[in-house]
């Protein structure tokens, strides 16, 4: 799963990085267990990543899935459901500073003194 960038290096803005997601998530062919995943963007230990929503098509279905998922745990920590861009950048913004203060937390490990 590659992280979405520019060819020049920029990092695009938001909106653009979710739809170039959202049009690379469309692009990936259906598996028969499990749903397409497209990373946005890592920050730290944390990576913000779209995937399809189950049961879309569906009337009151997000169109997909924004998710914050640390890397060093393996685990999910948020995801949101998008029915439009304006879910999408609030939750993108919301994840890639939650990420971002996780980052600059010092470690428990690092703030404890040996005596």
């Amino acid at each position: 799963m590659a992280l979405m960038s520019s060819s020049d290096g920029a990092a695009p803005p938001i909106n653009v990085k979710i739809l170039r997601g959202y049009g690379t998530l469309l692009g990936i062919p259906h598996i028969a267990h499990g749903s397409r995943t497209v990373a946005l963007e890592r920050v730290g230990d944390c990576e913000i990543s779209m995937f399809e929503a189950l049961g879309a098509g569906l009337p009151d279905s997000p169109l997909f899935w924004i998710e914050l998922f640390d890397l060093s745990v393996h685990a999910s920590l948020d995801s949101r459901g998008c029915h439009n861009m304006r879910d999408a950048v609030a939750a993108f913004e919301d994840f890639a500073s939650r990420a971002s203060r996780l980052a600059e937390a010092p470690l428990c490990a690092d703030s404890e003194t040996v005596g």
